[in-house]
């Protein structure tokens, strides 16, 4: 399954995307730590773990020392992201 970006370029599972909005409502109820984390992401470039229902579910994990990692995920829509590359297993 795929999902168009922004500019109609194809996503799928295993690409990467440059994460360009984030709607305010999804921070609106995060503790202040959590929302410095979720905005962290704006910008960033994801990865595609999962295509749901037409939007595109990207993760971002962050190493805090002592074996402990931290991650969020979000559920985007094409709209708000823009394509950067192909899953590996498509490249040539």
């Amino acid at each position: 399954m795929e999902v168009a970006d922004r500019h109609g370029n194809p996503v799928r599972v295993g690409s990467t995307v440059r994460l360009l909005y984030i709607d305010p409502r999804v921070m609106q109820n995060l503790p202040e730590e959590e929302v410095v984390c979720v905005a962290s992401m704006l910008n960033d470039v994801l990865y595609v773990y999962e295509i749901r229902n037409g939007n595109i579910c990207v993760e971002k994990n962050w190493d805090r020392g002592d074996g402990m990692t931290e991650s969020h995920l979000l559920t985007v829509s094409g709209n708000d992201v823009e394509w950067v590359d192909s899953p590996v297993e498509e490249k040539t």
